[in-house]
């Protein structure tokens, strides 16, 4: 399903070699290396748009046009709207930001729901704010096989239940949690769903419409491209909530959560780290072209089977 050689020639990083023998990269928890073209796409932005927004001059233009861009890409790869998709420098920094901008509706003694499978991203945004009297709870685990205790999450929710954060799949143990069913639970009881979906993004096809969850983040540097975060946020939410940003900053979606300047040329390159995604499709060009969502689906049925093999 996939051609290893033409995958494996297109990461400079492959032919790095230390005393003469080439490395093995076993660095996933802490990033991805990227292919030729998200390096071309940095480098081209810098060299031929490097401008701030909203000018009316030729960069600025530019820049404008690779912002928009971004945010398309990162729609096709959610299955979500390009005004639902904000990125920032990493996902723990735009969590602890929207932490912040949900608990101004909340009240002391109101609850959120973390999990023991959960990385700190996802945890501790959540426990700064038992600073102004939000209850933290943590759902356990089965110890035999590492899956969460969903007795014990339904056994914590409810009418106080604000919010309930949990990992799509542990970057520890490797867990992939029943995130559709675990919503369904929060949405039972009022509760809005914010899951962490870094370990998972880089392995399987995301759908948020049908996951359903309120908020998802990750990280595009975990799929083969620059150190960007990503949330998705259902529209509702995104333009209810009241994010902290400075005065000047427009209203509009989804650039009233994307404070100060963003990092353009690593926008640049989380749409040509998608489009790389999109590209592991395997159809020919005698085949009728894939639009850029069907590609990515595809391309990520490529990589499961690919991944199961190897497991096997």
């Amino acid at each position: 399903m996939l051609n290893l050689s033409d995958v494996r020639s297109q990461f400079p990083a492959l032919a790095v070699c230390d005393r003469g023998r080439p490395l093995v990269y076993l660095d996933a928890p802490g990033g991805t290396q990227t292919p030729q073209r998200v390096i071309d796409a940095i480098s081209h932005y810098l060299a031929t748009s490097n401008a701030n927004v909203h000018g009316a001059f030729l960069t600025s233009r530019r820049t404008d046009a690779v912002i928009h861009e971004a945010h398309r890409a990162m729609a096709d790869f959610l299955g979500c709207g390009s005004d639902e998709v904000v990125f920032g420098p990493n996902m723990t920094t735009l969590t602890f930001a929207f932490s912040r901008a949900l608990a101004r509706e909340w009240r002391a003694g109101d609850e959120v729901i973390t999990t023991l499978l959960d990385h700190d991203a996802n945890v501790a945004p959540w426990r700064a704010l038992e600073e102004q009297g939000i209850v933290l709870h943590r759902v356990g685990i089965h110890q035999h096989d590492c899956t969460l205790n969903l007795d014990d999450l339904r056994s914590k929710l409810n009418a106080r239940t604000k919010l309930v954060a949990v990992g799509y799949a542990s970057n520890a143990v490797g867990t992939v949690n029943p995130v559709e069913e675990i919503v369904c639970l929060a949405r039972e009881h009022g509760a809005l769903s914010y899951v962490d979906a870094v370990h998972y993004a880089p392995h399987r096809f995301i759908d948020v419409a049908k996951l359903g969850c309120d908020f998802l983040a990750c990280s595009v540097y975990k799929f083969f491209g620059p150190h960007i975060g990503v949330v998705f946020g259902k529209r509702e939410h995104l333009g209810r909530l009241r994010p902290y940003k400075v005065r000047p900053a427009t209203e509009e979606l989804p650039y009233r959560w994307e404070t100060g300047t963003q990092n353009h040329e690593c926008l640049a390159g989380v749409t040509a780290a998608v489009d790389y995604v999109a590209s592991l499709a395997p159809h020919s060009e005698a085949h009728a072209l894939f639009d850029r969502r069907e590609a990515i689906e595809q391309a990520f049925h490529a990589i499961q089977t690919h991944e199961a093999a190897l497991c096997a």
